[in-house]
C-alpha cells in the first residue's frame, strides 16, 4: 500500500460531510423556529408587563387616570374585545390624552383581553380586574397570561387552555 504524499480530503469525503451537516441542520430548524416564537411571546409579555406598571406609576405620579388601550393594525384603540397587535399607554387630561408609550407586538403575536382598555386610578387602584393573554398566531409557542387585580397589581399567571383559540 502506497501512502500518498498529498494531505487533504477528497471530493467524495467533502460531499458526505456537507450532506451530514445539511441533514442535521434540517432536523434542528423546527426546534429553532419554536424557540424563536417562544422568545417573541416571552418578550411581548415582559414588554406589556412593563407598560402596565409604567401606566400605573404615571397615573400615581401625575394624579390623573392612566389608560393602556389595545390597538388594531390601523393603530386605533379597540372598542370591543378582539385580538390586538399593538398597545398604547396614555394619561387622561382635560385636553385629551397624553401618550406615554406606543408599542407594536412582534409579527404573529397578539394580545387577547375581555377588556379593550385597562384603566388605573391615581390612587393606584385598577378600574377593574383583567386577564391578558399573549398568543402566538402560529401556535408554535405556549401562551402567557398577565393578571391584573383590583388593587392594580399586575402579575404573570397561567393562561386558560382555550385562551388563544379564535
Amino acid at each position: 500500500m502506497r501512502i500518498s504524499p498529498h494531505k487533504g480530503v477528497t471530493l467524495l469525503e467533502l460531499c458526505c460531510a456537507l450532506a451530514l451537516v445539511a441533514v442535521l441542520a434540517g432536523l434542528a430548524a423546527p426546534a429553532f423556529r419554536a424557540s424563536a416564537r417562544a422568545t417573541a411571546v416571552r418578550s411581548a409579555a415582559f414588554e406589556l408587563m412593563t407598560g402596565l406598571q409604567q401606566t400605573r406609576g404615571n397615573s400615581i405620579v401625575e394624579a390623573r387616570p392612566g389608560v393602556l388601550c389595545f390597538m388594531d393594525a390601523a393603530r386605533k384603540c379597540l372598542d370591543a374585545a378582539a385580538p390586538a397587535v399593538a398597545w398604547r399607554s396614555y394619561l387622561e387630561t382635560e385636553g385629551g390624552a397624553q401618550t406615554a408609550a406606543e408599542v407594536s407586538l412582534p409579527p404573529g403575536i397578539t394580545v387577547r383581553s375581555a377588556r379593550p382598555r385597562i384603566r388605573f386610578w391615581p390612587s393606584s387602584l385598577s378600574a377593574s380586574t383583567a386577564t391578558l393573554t399573549i398568543c402566538d398566531a402560529r401556535g408554535l409557542a405556549a401562551p402567557r397570561a398577565i393578571v391584573i387585580s383590583q388593587s392594580g397589581r399586575a402579575r404573570f399567571g397561567v393562561p386558560a387552555a382555550d385562551a388563544c383559540r379564535v
